[in-house]
């Protein structure tokens, strides 16, 4: 069954070696351009040999075999791409070899967010670089797994930080990119929870005579330890100017206007505010004034 497998995994990346890696490697090593990359093969026979995609690898200074290893010499990019070792027809197993462009990565490309101090709710984050397809998120510091991107362009990570303590030690999450053209960088972004804090919207309750505004659901309790700032903005009927004012609770809303909207942000940290809620309508009871036309009565 295990003979199987790798033959699945040989032809799989002899593929995708036409087509550059669209996933990452189950076993992958790293090379840098002028230097030294030794691969083993996982095998308890004592002789094997070795190719480079389908091109067998023979002995020279720059590719030295020995017992199980490969020791590439001065790699260049042209080294790059799968290696597989093989007994007697049999294939044994196979490591690919990408460009390690870590050191051109100085500042961190990840971004990252958290809606609450509640272990329950995972880390939002962000990894992008153009020429580099396919990215993954691990939070080291928790010893999570890696993470693949998801649908809405989100990495979500978990993380075990205790909502009622100080933070002790810095989150650090770990990112790995490759490209189709067999690239390979690796970055990490460390902080405290503290620091990324940004609030989901909070839930504003319209009535006729009133707006309240309330935290949003996810986040942490009890209120008063976690208190937020909210502020409200409201857009005039007659000409569609925008007031904003801080509120806490409830208030009466004022005459004139049309629409109402609200945003939060932790009181004691002053972290990211969050996102604005959807502007909501400002349905407000008219007064009935009764005119005198004709023994009518008129709105």
């Amino acid at each position: 069954m295990g003979t199987v497998l790798r033959i699945v995994c040989f032809l799989i990346f002899c593929i995708t070696r036409v087509s550059a890696v669209d996933t990452f490697p189950e076993k992958f090593a790293l090379g840098r351009i002028d230097g030294d990359v030794t691969l083993s093969c996982d095998t308890a026979k004592p002789h094997v040999t070795w190719k480079h995609d389908s091109e067998d690898v023979e002995p020279s200074e720059l590719a030295e075999l020995k017992d199980k290893q490969l020791t590439l010499h001065n790699f260049q990019e042209d080294q790059m791409g799968n290696y597989t070792c093989w007994s007697e027809g049999e294939l044994l197993d196979y490591t690919y070899i990408l460009l390690d462009e870590s050191w051109k990565f100085i500042d961190s490309i990840i971004s990252c967010t958290a809606e609450t101090f509640n272990c329950t709710f995972k880390i939002s984050c962000r990894m992008d670089q153009a020429g580099f397809n396919v990215f993954r998120l691990r939070n080291k510091r928790d010893d999570s797994s890696w993470v693949q991107r998801s649908e809405d362009g989100f990495f979500y990570l978990t993380h075990s930080t205790n909502p009622y303590a100080e933070e002790a030690k810095q989150l650090e999450v770990i990112g790995e990119a490759v490209s189709y053209s067999d690239r390979y960088f690796t970055i990490s972004h460390n902080f405290y929870l503290r620091d990324i804090i940004k609030p989901a919207s909070p839930q504003i309750n319209m009535s006729k005579k009133s707006v309240t505004v309330r935290p949003p659901a996810s986040w942490a309790k009890p209120e008063s330890y976690y208190p937020l700032e909210h502020e409200i903005q409201y857009r005039k009927r007659d000409d569609g100017k925008e007031i904003s004012i801080m509120l806490d609770g409830t208030m009466k809303v004022p005459d004139g206007m049309s629409h109402v909207r609200g945003r939060c942000r932790d009181l004691l940290l002053l972290s990211q505010w969050s996102d604005w809620t959807p502007w909501q309508n400002v349905r407000k009871g008219r007064k009935k004034k009764q005119k005198a036309k004709n023994g009518t009565k008129q709105e």
